[in-house]
């Protein structure tokens, strides 16, 4: 896990510094006046937009794919380290093949704990790593000053996020899709809304402030009788209590 999170922070620095290197560029050779006029302290500073003149001057940064990570460390600690069911080396193999021949091991992989069903093996796990991937970020500092904030908000991208990512531990096969947003990766979870929120809010989504998107999905007939509205309304508002940013149904 350790080698793992050494690898994303080299990862995360590279991204900081493209996204540096661009906010200087914009500064420098895309002035945006107009923009300025209407953003609060841009004028007061003497300072365009782009250079960092507004007065509220985050740098959202959109992370894909969480789900699935929390999903495939979980894979990986149970197969390999803790059942030892399969070597890292045959593992790799595994995924370097994209599980061609060997269905039986990746719906065996398949059948770890899951992050979104209320389970401690995945969500404990997804809660430290996340607290280390959105610190990271916010460990950074923007060129043009301010914050990075993290997020997670792919809406429709998270199926072309996939495209370029390779097989993955959880079982999932190359170019398939990544999760949407913060919520599991789709089918995953089996015990109910309720448990699904409950996971999600495991994770510390007060430090990712550029907006966790959470989408869930309900049959038409739930909105129909003033029961099943109240059960929704308890649904969110029990979410919020539990530490949830963001909902949209």
């Amino acid at each position: 896990l350790a080698a793992f999170q050494a690898d994303v922070a080299r990862t995360i620095a590279e991204v900081v510094a493209l996204v540096n290197r661009n906010q200087e560029v914009k500064a420098r050779y895309r002035p945006q006046p107009l923009r300025a006029l209407l953003i609060d302290d841009c004028i007061e500073r003497g300072l365009e937009y782009n250079a960092g003149g507004a007065r509220y001057n985050w740098s959202v940064v959109n992370i894909a794919g969480i789900p699935d990570t929390i999903d495939s460390l979980a894979a990986v600690r149970e197969a390999v380290f803790e059942k030892r069911e399969l070597t890292g080396a045959e593992m790799v193999a595994l995924l370097d093949a994209d599980f061609a021949g060997a269905e039986g091991t990746r719906l065996r992989l398949a059948a770890c704990p899951r992050f979104g069903n209320d389970d401690p093996a995945a969500d404990g796990l997804g809660a430290d790593f996340t607290r280390f991937l959105f610190e990271e970020f916010r460990r950074h500092r923007p060129w043009r000053g301010g914050r990075f904030l993290p997020s997670s908000i792919q809406f429709v991208t998270y199926e072309s996020a996939g495209t370029p990512v390779g097989a993955t531990p959880d079982g999932r096969r190359a170019g398939r899709p990544l999760a949407d947003s913060i919520g599991p990766a789709s089918g995953r979870d089996t015990h109910g809304p309720t448990a699904m929120l409950r996971s999600v809010a495991r994770l510390p989504l007060h430090l990712a402030t550029g907006t966790p998107v959470l989408n869930m999905r309900f049959t038409k007939e739930l909105f129909r009788t003033p029961q099943g509205r109240a059960q929704v309304r308890g649904l969110v508002e029990g979410f919020f209590l539990l530490g949830g940013m963001q909902v949209q149904l």
